[in-house]
């Protein structure tokens, strides 16, 4: 019986996604559950799996191809016209049908060096980003993941013993995102785009575009600027960084400005809410679950601390360096970037100040923490000093907070952030 699977909704209300990367081919024999094909969406890359068991008759799409909900993806057990059993035309997308892969000259297993699906190398972009930092070539890398993947740690255990080959098969597939490096000697495929000329967006950036645009055309923004002196809390985190160190965490400053800012929503839930227009209400929620920005090579992700307001400074930075590892490797799971309820972006590392960050999602308020930066401050006893200024952009939604709650906010989340004794008194 012919079976046809559509492109299913993997997402919060996701209407389209890109298929990033086919793991079957016309002819596999798959069972019901087997992963088939890996799609991006919402800036997140993540496998889909078959409700059918069978033999692949019919690819719809190619790799690298955006499809609605509802498209038509895979036939089954089919004549490979594509239609269903029932006779019924399914929904197709304007794009030709993968070619069935060639079975003559086929590659013995002792023999492949990569695995190679639809003319793509099976990587996720933080492999192929660590690629091509390294200069190497991923049809080179044995890959040992599942479904064929070359993984981070194929790419950091490979030796490139043929660096004297002048130039790579002219029957590999280069992806559209991959470059050639002509700084080598040999030509290395690498995940770079061309620095010259029209490119195609990334799905991640399409997604980071539309989700930008959306949110700054619809949402009435203002942003307070404001800084606070936190000599203390560096010398709070001077103290504990070895003995956080020595348990296996990362003690950040972030994870202190998570808990100030869970603290903070808490006794301003406006901060903490989400609007619906169409019912012209007000969501209250009770959970502080903080959005963290997370930059990677692909673009910038975020990961949820869910139930900040409940977690320790320790535990928040602990987690804070698992998501942001996930991000790295290309792991994060969909249900790790959901239901954040307020944000904070990051540009502190990269000796940022002040911004005008974007609110997200279905919220209301995101912080931007900038440096901690000596600057001359006027002390409790009135004397010229050095002191330790952070950088704060407090972006709100005009529709639900006004500027004098929004400072109000800011002054509390600046008492806590000054002294972190009191942080953990009040919170």
């Amino acid at each position: 019986m012919t079976e046809i699977f559509k492109m299913p909704d993997i997402g919060e209300g996701m209407a389209e996604g890109d298929i990033t990367s086919w793991l079957i081919k016309v002819g596999d024999v798959v069972a019901m559950d087997d992963p088939v094909a890996e799609v991006q969406n919402d800036k997140l890359i993540q496998e889909i799996l078959s409700p059918y068991g069978g033999k692949v008759t019919k690819l719809f799409v190619e790799a690298g191809t955006t499809v609605e909900v509802g498209d038509s993806l895979i036939e089954f057990d089919g004549d490979g016209s594509g239609e269903a059993a029932s006779g019924q035309e399914p929904d197709t997308v304007e794009n030709k049908q993968v070619s069935e892969v060639s079975s003559e000259n086929p590659t013995a297993q002792t023999e492949t060096i990569v695995q190679v699906a639809n003319g793509h190398v099976l990587a996720m972009p933080s492999v192929r980003h660590l690629a091509y930092e390294k200069g190497l070539d991923l049809t080179k890398i044995t890959p040992s993941g599942r479904h064929g993947h070359v993984t981070l740690s194929d790419v950091e255990k490979f030796q490139d013993v043929d660096e004297t080959t002048p130039e790579i098969n002219a029957q590999k597939v280069v992806q559209p995102t991959e470059a050639v490096n002509t700084k080598n000697s040999s030509s290395l495929v690498a995940p770079e785009p061309l620095r010259e000329g029209r490119q195609p967006l990334t799905a991640v950036r399409r997604a980071i575009a539309k989700a930008m645009s959306t949110q700054n055309a619809n949402i009435p923004a203002v942003t307070n600027f404001d800084s606070v002196e936190v000599s203390k809390l560096v010398a709070h985190r001077q103290a504990f960084k070895t003995q956080a160190a020595n348990d296996g965490i990362r003690l950040t400053y972030l994870a202190y400005v998570v808990k100030a800012l869970a603290a903070t929503a808490k006794k301003f839930p406006e901060l903490n809410a989400s609007l619906d227009m169409t019912t012209q209400e007000v969501i209250y929620h009770d959970d502080v679950n903080m959005g963290i920005a997370v930059s990677a090579p692909s673009g910038l992700y975020v990961p949820v601390v869910g139930h900040a307001d409940q977690k320790s400074i320790l535990t928040i930075a602990s987690e804070i360096s698992e998501l942001a590892e996930a991000v790295r490797t290309g792991t994060i799971r969909p249900q790790q970037m959901q239901g954040g309820t307020i944000t904070i972006s990051n540009l502190g590392s990269a000796r940022g100040t002040w911004f005008t960050p974007i609110i997200s999602g279905k919220e209301v308020a995101i912080l931007g923490l900038g440096s901690i930066l000596k600057e001359p401050i006027v002390n409790e006893n009135g004397d010229l000093a050095i002191g330790q200024n952070m950088k704060l952009s407090l972006s709100y939604d005009h529709r639900l907070i006004d500027g004098m709650l929004g400072q109000s906010a800011m002054n509390y989340l600046k008492q806590l952030l000054a002294d972190p004794a009191y942080m953990l008194m009040e919170v």
